[in-house]
């Protein structure tokens, strides 16, 4: 069992708002966008509902998943930035009034299947899925490494960007608001075979609906 005490010291001396820690993701209020967003009401895409991160010790592998109240792609120049603290995290929108939010590193995932890890390269092909309303991105630790806590004690934040606009008039959401979360441990399926696993669902529900649609005829 993960050293709670451990975890919750390392939180306070990064000072992080420990009130606001989710353990296990987190749900975000529907309709929620910042009053400073330039962009529109209308990029549900770009609305958090829920955001989870999964860490397999084992394989060294984080997922990081999310679901919004739109089908991803909708706005053209949106994309999605997860900032993540490895022990040295700022708060990096202190001065916008986002103090509970701190990061040294950030993950770029993007609607056209592609992501980045800022410092760190391009994420490989395959990395990046999207199903519907959910994108995800798998990550190698070794582009995450440590800063000062261990890696199931990273602390993370989404914040969706609209491209066309620039600085904190971009950022749509944060989710949570105001502060961060840390992964849940469990099994993480290597890229190429976690977009197989949506190949074969989604071929399934395919069928299904096909066969819906033949026998109504």
């Amino acid at each position: 069992m993960r050293d709670t005490r451990r975890l919750l010291c390392g939180l306070a001396a990064a000072g992080m708002p420990l009130l606001a820690q989710a353990l296990d993701g987190i749900t975000d209020r529907p309709g929620d966008f910042l009053a400073t967003f330039a962009g529109s009401s209308t990029s549900t895409d770009l609305d958090v509902l829920s955001a989870t991160v999964t860490y397999d010790a084992s394989s060294d592998l984080f997922m990081l998943s999310s679901t919004m109240s739109g089908a991803i792609g909708g706005t053209p120049t949106g994309f999605y930035v997860w900032g993540v603290n490895r022990g040295a995290g700022t708060a990096g929108f202190a001065a916008n009034g986002i103090d509970g939010v701190r990061f040294d590193r950030v993950v770029l995932l993007r609607p056209d299947g592609t992501g980045s890890v800022g410092g760190a390269g391009n994420l490989p092909a395959g990395s990046v899925t999207i199903s519907g309303n959910t994108i995800t991105g798998i990550v190698s630790g070794a582009l995450l490494p440590s800063t000062g806590f261990d890696k199931r004690d990273y602390t993370w934040n989404l914040w969706p960007r609209d491209g066309s606009f620039s600085g904190f008039a971009a950022i749509s959401d944060f989710a949570p608001d105001n502060a961060s979360f840390t992964s849940t441990p469990g099994p993480v399926p290597e890229p190429s075979t976690y977009a197989l696993m949506l190949a074969g669902i989604a071929a399934v529900g395919w069928a299904a609906r096909r066969r819906g649609t033949r026998a109504g005829a």
